[in-house]
Parts: structure tokens; sequence; C-alpha cells
């Protein structure tokens, strides 16, 4: 019985042994076109996802430069008194110093200019040069002197970004502005 036993193990291990333990080509080759695929699709959705934080991340940006540059105006609006209106993208007023001042749309950036003591007129950037202001629009009110009103400055403006991804993509910003002191 012993015997019997053997070469059912010994017919077993050969039958075993007959069988390749490896992977065949075939095989090989569908599985690692199912990785690359897979690998692809992810990468693709990685990459996709990485732009789109970064335009996001460059329209916040012009968003935060447009509103520190509208702070900046309304704090010397606040101040300032005799406005008058250039035309719809310019206004000049005399601030707190006594300074005559612009600020104004040229091209894609805003803009603030002063006169010095020889009345020439310098402009300085107060936009990233990342920021593209498309549309700016002023309109005054209560600057007639002795109506009783404080002048008012609405400012509306379209905000976009250099940022590739973002072509069309822009904010709409509009604040108003009253003056502290009431035109007498």
């Amino acid at each position: 019985m012993g015997t019997n036993f053997t070469n059912i193990i010994r017919a077993i291990r050969d039958q075993i042994r007959g069988y390749s333990r490896a992977f065949t080509m075939v095989e090989l080759l569908i599985s690692m076109t199912l990785f690359v695929v897979l690998i692809s699709i992810a990468a693709g959705g990685f990459i996709k996802a990485l732009r789109t934080q970064r335009a996001v991340v460059a329209l916040m940006e012009a968003n935060d430069n447009v509103s520190f540059a509208l702070e900046q105006m309304a704090r010397e609006f606040r101040t300032g008194y005799n406005f008058s209106k250039i035309s719809d993208t310019e206004i000049q007023f005399v601030n707190a110093h006594n300074e005559v001042v612009w600020y104004r749309l040229n091209e894609d950036s805003l803009e603030r200019g002063i006169e010095d003591v020889r009345l020439i007129r310098t402009y300085k950037k107060i936009t990233a040069d990342n920021v593209k202001v498309a549309r700016f629009n002023i309109n005054l009110s209560g600057e007639n002197p002795g109506d009783g009103y404080p002048p008012r400055i609405t400012l509306s403006l379209s905000v976009s970004t250099q940022n590739k991804y973002l072509e069309g993509v822009s904010t709409d910003i509009q604040t108003t502005i009253s003056a502290r002191n009431i035109d007498s």
C-alpha cells in the first residue's frame, strides 16, 4: 500500500511540474496595456486639476489686486473734494494733501496721476501686470456745490487675468464711495 501512495504522489508531482508557473506573453501584454490606460486617465485628471487650480489662483490674485487698488482709491476719494468727471474712465479731484489727483483706465490697467509744482502730470499703474481691467466706468453724483449732498463716486469694472486658461472669464466689481465733505 505504501508504494501505491508513493506512485500517486509522484504522478501528481510530475503533473504539476509539467505546467508552467509563469504568465504567458499575451497575459503580460494585456495587463500592461490596462495599467498604461489607467495611469494615463489618472494622470490626465491630475493635470487638469492642476491647471484648474492655477487658473483659480490667478483669478483670485487678480481680484485681490484690484480690490487693493479700489481700496486705495476709496481712501483718497473719502477725504477728497472738488470732484470732476473727465470721461467715463477718468476722474479728477483734490485729495486731503491738496494735490490734484487723477484716476483713469489706460489700456488694461488702472493708473493714478498727480501734478508736480511745474504742472507736469505723471501717471503710475496701480494694478499688477497680470491683471486685465476690461471695463472701467465712473459715475459721479452730488458734485455740484451747494446741492447739500456729499459727492458719491460709483466705480464699476470688469477684471480678468492674463492666464491663458481663463480667456473670456472675468469678474465684475462695483463699489460706491461717499466723500466725507459736503460741497458748499
